[in-house]
């Protein structure tokens, strides 16, 4: 905890001084951009191709996620949806402000942890979850409280010297952590895991949280998957846009339609 909160502290003392957060975040972000056509797909689904329905999860609309929300039901709302508008691949976004995280569980200092840092992506429970990059098991845990992550896999990458970061995939199957160990590694494209089902995945309705991190501020199987609106900033240089991996058109992130 003392090693997440100095850290954590430095990097809003920078923020506060005009100084880039993270300084080694413009190396990591020019690695990827300069490698993404090298990426795999996370799912059996071209991401940067497939029809996709985009979820607004900032209010309480016709499919609703976590707090009171029926997971059963609406999973089934939602995928009646995607099976109307032809969409194999739902998507929550990334910087969200999502009602569901306003309750005391995700606030510290009375501020709401509220802000999505990771993309997203629903599709059936079992579906399998594969490699973009080589990388080795970080770390793992079944993260049982309601609304947590459940089953959660973090992937250590280093693909040329200098250059660290991680990836974390959280609601999965708790056979997703059968026979994983530290330091295991997984090639691209190789599959890591498969997506879980309420209640095993922290009761939502089956879905991928797929996050980059540039600093995992000495945590180990777990991690924050939302930000404080105040801290945005920061945040967003420790953990920037999936999209950078998950490569989907850019107005993906801006649209509720069929795309």
């Amino acid at each position: 905890m003392a090693q997440e909160e100095g850290r954590l502290a430095t990097y809003l003392a920078r923020q506060e001084k005009g100084e880039a957060p993270i300084p080694q975040a413009a190396s990591i972000l020019r690695w990827i951009n300069d490698n993404q056509a090298g990426f795999a797909s996370v799912l059996q689904h071209d991401l940067k191709t497939c029809r996709k329905i985009v979820y607004d999860f900032s209010t309480n609309g016709d499919v609703v996620i976590g707090g009171t929300s029926d997971p059963a039901r609406q999973t089934d709302v939602m995928f009646a949806q995607m099976a109307a508008a032809n969409a194999p691949v739902g998507v929550g976004r990334y910087r969200e402000d999502r009602i569901c995280y306003q309750s005391p569980q995700f606030k510290t200092g009375g501020e709401a942890r509220s802000q999505h840092l990771g993309i997203d992506l629903f599709l059936a429970a079992g579906t399998p979850v594969y490699m973009p990059l080589d990388g080795v098991v970080h770390s793992f845990a079944d993260n049982n409280l309601p609304l947590d992550y459940g089953p959660t896999i973090i992937m250590e990458h280093n693909p040329t010297p200098g250059i660290t970061f991680w990836t974390l995939y959280g609601h999965l199957s708790r056979d997703s952590l059968s026979g994983l160990a530290v330091g295991k590694a997984f090639a691209k494209g190789e599959e890591l895991c498969r997506f879980g089902d309420y209640p095993i995945n922290g009761d939502w309705i089956p879905h991928l949280h797929f996050q980059i991190i540039f600093d995992l501020l000495g945590k180990h199987g777990d991690y924050f998957g939302a930000a404080k609106p105040s801290q945005w900033e920061v945040w967003e240089a420790i953990c920037p846009n999936p999209n950078l991996i998950l490569q989907m058109p850019e107005n993906v992130t801006a649209s509720r339609d069929g795309i």
